[in-house]
């Protein structure tokens, strides 16, 4: 079983090995995320993602500072409101404290799949550069590294990717 491994990544050395192919490979190889991270719209979308989610996290700082407020407010209250009216006011507030949470977690899972949807949008837009970058090269696969085991630095084609798509693109994707 061992010698039938070494085999295949023998096979697959000698496939993607420029120097077996005259300088060309059928697989090359992309760092996805570093297409996201440092191509320019990438960036803009990463940039715009981060201050949605500072901007949630401001909300929910302001929502638990007005909570805690109020917490300490009925806790004081509570020496001097008959039993009844405090628990009325207590369970009103634990209530309001709910539907808080509810809410907030509702607009994270709406921000979270936003970003997933403009991440989708980046990664749709570019497939055609990176397709022709590949088939360019000669090649008929293309990995995302993160899938990858080992790889021959030459048939990574992550650099000359972001140039292209920071040409092609700007610093925009069009969300159509």
């Amino acid at each position: 079983m061992i010698h039938f491994k070494v085999f295949l990544i023998f096979i697959g050395f000698i496939i993607c090995s420029p120097s077996f192919a005259d300088d060309k490979s059928l697989i090359y190889t992309v760092d996805m995320t570093k297409l996201l991270k440092l191509t320019d719209p990438g960036r803009k979308i990463i940039s715009e993602n981060n201050n949605s989610r500072k901007r949630l996290q401001k909300e929910n700082d302001t929502l638990e500072s007005e909570l805690l407020f109020e917490e300490k407010t009925l806790s004081n209250l509570r020496k001097t409101l008959a039993v009844e009216e405090f628990r009325e006011r207590a369970i009103a507030f634990d209530e309001r404290v709910i539907a808080i949470r509810k809410e907030q977690a509702r607009k994270e899972k709406i921000l979270n799949d936003e970003i997933r949807k403009q991440e989708a949008i980046f990664f749709k837009a570019i497939y055609p550069l990176l397709y022709a970058i590949l088939t360019d090269r000669g090649g008929v696969i293309l990995l995302d590294q993160t899938n990858v085991v080992l790889w021959d630095s030459s048939v990574d084609i992550t650099t000359h990717a972001i140039d292209i798509i920071n040409r092609d693109f700007g610093n925009s994707i069009d969300n159509n």
